[in-house]
């Protein structure tokens, strides 16, 4: 049974601004939790990266190919557009199918470090009025 307010995830990575690897034409910054055993989320920030998650969530479960892994997206707020979270699901024919979550939803499975980046759950407006 889990503690409130103890989260048993653990963040195993965090990289910023992953823009030279094969596959991203965008900054990304990638975290990952080790949620239990043999089974890690992945979660993928940046405004650019959302065109890419075709060709990186592939290159991403090679590197945990001994772990299930749950693949996560956010989009920061930024003045074109409002951010988002989703949970990534890659389809048989390769495509990547969003279903959108609130950030709180997945920071209660994976603790306060994820919002650690500066990069709050804004659903707020725009500058760009969106």
């Amino acid at each position: 049974m889990a503690v409130e307010g103890v989260h048993p995830a653990g963040q195993i990575r965090d990289e910023d601004a992953l823009s030279s690897r094969p596959g991203w034409s965008g900054q990304a910054h990638v975290r990952v939790w080790r949620t239990e055993p043999g089974r890690v989320a992945v979660v993928i920030s940046g405004q650019r990266a959302e065109h890419d998650l075709e060709t990186v969530l592939p290159l991403l479960r090679g590197e945990y190919q001994d772990d299930t892994v749950d693949f996560f997206f956010h989009r920061p707020t930024d003045w074109v557009a409002l951010g988002y979270y989703a949970e990534l699901t890659s389809n048989d024919d390769g495509t990547v199918t969003r279903t959108h979550i609130a950030g709180d939803t997945l920071a209660a499975r994976l603790g306060p470090a994820l919002y650690a980046t500066g990069d709050p759950d804004d659903h707020s407006t725009g500058w760009g009025g969106v």
